[in-house]
């Protein structure tokens, strides 16, 4: 990473075109809109305002979209990744939070819905809810592994993990979790799945073989994202009431260090080549980045209000 100039607020599209560099995809829930930030320069490459209150965002490579979640006026707006304009809205009702893309041969997206119990799926497309899927109380995190098909919902209020079919309506197991499940990560291999519990500050280890609870590590005060590296070196928690992120040894779920960040952070996401954490501060307004060979915190980049990115925030 090569930060060479200042971030410039201003609201406005600045550099549409081809794209090469890995990018942060940012929610700002209180000045409602999204940012990218290129992640080489540390250059804000947009902004532009959207729906009320934006907390979750999932990025389409198929489609060259990116979609935004606002649970306070339910629906999902639809951004184009190049041109960084707003292509339409998907009009769902209830309140959504987590939202992923499958970007295999289905091409669907699926969000979850606070109110309703339940993860829709919606077709890109048609930006059309084509079904219902039943969970847990009060959903909120939800990631895909697209490769073993499973969809994996923290279910905020009953204190347990879904785990779903990405093909069929089918549900193939409920698994206690920590208090208040917010965000899950998967591990790169698909054999292991974490899941935050913020009010009982703890990380759930979830063996995807058969479902069963490995471990229940104590995490900082009041976890919210967490993230795995590609190598399946490293699990990496935020926690909000201690303002740091802890890293974990993912093989033997050892915690190896506390980091401070920015206040109150809420998400993390990890690059390609597995370098560098980014860490959204949403009350400090900005973007911690992590170099994970020296675990230390090596920027902090100012970023518009209120920057929450529940989701994988990181792509190119």
């Amino acid at each position: 990473m090569r930060p060479k100039r200042s971030y410039l607020l201003l609201l406005s599209l600045l550099v549409p075109g081809a794209v090469t560099a890995e990018r942060a995809f940012l929610t700002h829930q209180a000045a409602d809109s999204v940012s990218v930030v290129d992640l080489e320069t540390m250059e804000r490459l947009a902004e532009l305002k959207v729906a009320a209150a934006p907390v979750g965002v999932a990025i389409d490579n198929l489609g060259k979209r990116f979609y935004v979640t606002h649970p306070e006026k339910g629906l999902i707006s639809v951004i184009d990744s190049e041109s960084y304009k707003k292509v339409g809205e998907v009009r769902t009702g209830g309140q959504l939070f987590g939202i992923a893309v499958d970007s295999g041969d289905k091409h669907q997206v699926f969000v979850a819905d606070w109110e309703r119990n339940a993860v829709l799926v919606v077709n890109p497309e048609s930006m059309l809810v084509v079904d219902l899927l039943a969970v847990g109380e009060n959903p909120a995190g939800l990631t895909l592994d697209s490769e073993r098909r499973r969809i994996y919902v923290a279910n905020r209020e009953s204190n347990s993990l879904s785990v779903l079919d990405a093909d069929t309506p089918d549900l193939y197991a409920e698994v206690e979790t920590g208090k208040a499940p917010y965000a899950v990560s998967i591990s790169a291999d698909g054999k292991l799945v974490f899941v935050t519990g913020i009010q009982d500050d703890s990380l759930t280890v979830i063996d995807t073989q058969d479902y069963s609870v490995t471990a229940r590590l104590e995490a900082g005060d009041k976890p919210y994202g967490v993230a795995t590296t590609p190598d399946n070196r490293y699990v990496l928690v935020v926690n909000q009431g201690s303002n740091d992120l802890w890293v974990y040894d993912q093989q033997t779920l050892e915690k190896l260090v506390e980091i401070p960040v920015g206040e109150m952070p809420e998400s993390v996401a990890v690059s390609a080549d597995g370098a560098y954490a980014y860490v959204t501060n949403w009350f400090s307004n900005d973007l911690s980045v992590i170099e994970l060979a020296t675990r230390r915190e090596i920027k902090r980049l100012p970023v518009a209000e209120s920057p929450r990115s529940l989701g994988r925030f990181v792509a190119d």
